[in-house]
C-alpha cells in the first residue's frame, strides 16, 4: 500500500508496518512460485553483494561516494553518474539538505533506463518529451539508505526532480526487469546490489509507480492552473518503507505457504 505526497517536504503518514507488511505478503501470495524465487535469488544477490562491499571495508554509500570526504548536496555520486551502456540502465547517488531527508536518511539511489533503446515502441505521455535533447532517461524508484547503506525507504519523484522524460505507470512498470548494470565501475560489488534491490522490491516499486501516477492525476485536478509535472511543490509522488530482512522473511513465507511472522 503505497502512500502519495501532498508537497515538496512533506512525507505522509504511513500505514502501520504490521498492515503494510500483511498487505506485501498478500501481494506475494498472489504470485507464481518461479517469480517469488526470483524474487529469493535478488535477496541472495544482494547479501553476497553486501558480503563483498564488507570485505572491502565499504557499504553501498562509502562505496558509491568513493573518495570524497564531503558530499556536496545535491552533487551526483559518481560523477557523471554510473551508465552501463551495454543494458542502457543508470544510477547515481546523492543527498539533499538535512531538512529535506526523510528521518534516518543519509541520501538516495535514484535509478533509471533509456527508453528509447530498450522500448522503441513506445512514447513518452507529453509530447514535448519527445524533442528533449540528448539521450532521454526515465525513473525508476528512488532508494533512501542510511549512512551504513541499510534501506530505509522506496519513492518515487515528479517529472521536474530528475528532468526524466515521462512515462504511463503500465510502461515504466515493463521497464523495470530491464535495468541491470553489469559494469566493474565504480564497484561490481556496489552495481549488483542496486540491480538486486529492484528486483527484490519489485512488488512494492510496482506499487509504488502506478501511486505515482494517482498523485499526478490528482494534483492536476486539484491544481488546474499549474504545470503538474513542473510545480515544485510536489516532489515525491508516492513513498513506502521498506525493510530487508522483513521482506526476505514474507518471500519465504509465501514460498512455503506458513503464516508471515
Amino acid at each position: 500500500m503505497a502512500s502519495a505526497t501532498t508537497g515538496k517536504n512533506e512525507h505522509p503518514p504511513r500505514p502501520p508496518a504490521s498492515a503494510d507488511q500483511q498487505c506485501l505478503l498478500d501481494a506475494l501470495r498472489g504470485m507464481s512460485r518461479a517469480e517469488l524465487l526470483g524474487l529469493y535469488d535478488a535477496a541472495l544477490e544482494a547479501i553476497e553483494s553486501m558480503a563483498a562491499l564488507a570485505d572491502a571495508g565499504t557499504n553501498p554509500v562509502t562505496a558509491v561516494l568513493g573518495d570524497s570526504d564531503v558530499v556536496e548536496e545535491w552533487a551526483h555520486f559518481p560523477p557523471g553518474d554510473v551508465v552501463d551502456r551495454t543494458t542502457h540502465s543508470q544510477y547515481y547517488y546523492h543527498a539533499h539538505a538535512a531538512e529535506e531527508r526523510a528521518p534516518g536518511e543519509h541520501g538516495h539511489f535514484h535509478t533509471f533506463v533509456r527508453p528509447r533503446a530498450l522500448f522503441p515502441e513506445l512514447g513518452p505521455a507529453q509530447a514535448d518529451d519527445a524533442s528533449r535533447q540528448g539521450e532521454p532517461f526515465t525513473h525508476l524508484i528512488g532508494i533512501s539508505t542510511d549512512a551504513s547503506g541499510q534501506l530505509i525507504r522506496l519513492f518515487t519523484t515528479n517529472r521536474w526532480v530528475t528532468a526524466e522524460q515521462w512515462y504511463p505507470a503500465d510502461d515504466v512498470i515493463a521497464m523495470l526487469d530491464r535495468f541491470d548494470i553489469a559494469i566493474d565501475e565504480p564497484s561490481p560489488a556496489l552495481n549488483r546490489w542496486v540491480s538486486a534491490v529492484v528486483r527484490l522490491f519489485r512488488p512494492q516499486i510496482v506499487d509504488l509507480i502506478r501511486a505515482r501516477d494517482e498523485a499526478i492525476a490528482h494534483w492536476r485536478a486539484t491544481h488546474p492552473d499549474r504545470d503538474v509535472f513542473e510545480d515544485r511543490a510536489l516532489q515525491v509522488t508516492s513513498e513506502r518503507p521498506v525493510d530487508f530482512l522483513a521482506q526476505v522473511r514474507a518471500i519465504e513465507a509465501a514460498v512455503t505457504g506458513q503464516p508471515h511472522s
